[in-house]
């Protein structure tokens, strides 16, 4: 009986192609998730970045209006690359309206565009296009590239 196990053992040494190929799709399967997730993380994350270069720009902006009792006129006041330090591929636009200002950002890469009113309580809206919005008519770009 102990003979029989030993020779049966010995015939039957490595694994089946059919064993191996089942291994390898469980391991494709898992990848194909796996990247799927981390793509998902990524585009968070640059959501997530943008919402606070947002916050940021706007807390300069109600910074200078506790000073100077009123809203800058244009994004000269957020234009120092050491105000404002934006995330990168981060775009801002500034745009002063009667009695408050807007602020538009998106990332280049996720594709999504925010805009925060200041008079409507902050960061109002999204919208998903794949892409950066156009700059909006009347905002002027905070740190542009090169700046």
């Amino acid at each position: 009986m102990l003979s029989d196990r030993l020779k049966r053992g010995r015939e039957e040494e490595g694994f089946s192609l059919i064993e191996l190929l089942v291994v390898i799709a469980i391991i494709g399967i898992l990848a194909a998730i796996a990247i799927a997730v981390f793509s998902n993380q990524r585009n968070s994350a640059r959501d997530a970045s943008v919402k606070s270069d947002l916050n940021q720009a706007a807390k300069v902006v109600e910074t200078y209006y506790v000073t100077n009792q009123s809203y800058p006129s244009d994004a000269t006041v957020l234009a120092d690359p050491n105000t404002i330090n934006l995330s990168p591929g981060n775009q801002l636009y500034y745009e002063p309206v009667t009695g408050g200002f807007l602020l538009y950002g998106c990332n280049t890469e996720a594709g999504v565009n925010y805009t925060y009113d200041s008079l409507n309580g902050g960061l109002q809206s999204t919208t998903t296009d794949g892409g950066c919005a156009a700059a909006p008519a009347g905002a002027t770009q905070i740190n542009p590239p090169g700046a």
